[in-house]
């Protein structure tokens, strides 16, 4: 039904390969017979976002400096899915890792596509509730992060107001709240 729609690849080099990035500069035949080149992809790691809950009903956050928009943001515990690894796996690894939390009850919201025109990822979608401080954080090398509670109301209002800016973690929120209003009993 979408064949018309679909590009033709014709060829790519590699433009960048190392732990971080698969950059590929590609040539394609768009379906109007126009060739278009260089398109750039890359492909990263698939990856985790947790929505955490505690046992309060706060959510669970973190703070860290973004280079791509080169400012702190707060966000959901996200991070890679390790080779082999299964999405809840790593998740359940993350949120512990990044903020000492271990959750009672964990339910997989879905799977979404970051930037599909451009990356090659997907985000594995958790809602973690029932969080208690089981541990302390244990960061990788690469990470540089303070862990915050927010209420519910501090929540939507800093994503209302544009505060809270991740793509996939602001989908991941709403994704988050539709499962809670569907089950309709409160948690």
């Amino acid at each position: 039904m979408d064949e018309n729609l679909k590009w033709k690849f014709i060829s790519d080099e590699v433009v960048k390969r190392d732990r971080w990035v698969h950059l590929r500069a590609g040539r394609w035949l768009l379906p109007n017979g126009k060739e278009i080149a260089p398109y750039y992809v890359y492909r990263s790691r698939d990856f985790i976002v947790t929505v955490a809950i505690d046992t309060d009903g706060n959510y669970i956050c973190v703070r860290q400096f973004r280079p791509g928009i080169e400012a702190v943001t707060t966000e959901f515990p996200a991070g890679g899915i390790e080779d082999g690894e299964d999405p809840e796996t790593a998740a359940r690894r993350e949120l512990l890792e990044e903020t000492g939390v271990s959750a009672d009850r964990w339910t997989f919201l879905g799977r979404i596509a970051p930037n599909a025109t451009i990356a090659g990822n997907y985000a594995y979608i958790f809602l973690a509730e029932g969080c208690r401080k089981t541990d302390a954080q244990h960061l990788d090398e690469t990470e540089c992060m303070d862990p915050v509670r927010l209420s519910p109301e501090e929540l939507r209002r800093m994503v209302g107001n544009g505060g809270f800016v991740q793509a996939v973690h602001v989908a991941a929120f709403y994704m988050a709240q539709e499962k809670i209003r569907s089950r309709g009993d409160g948690t």
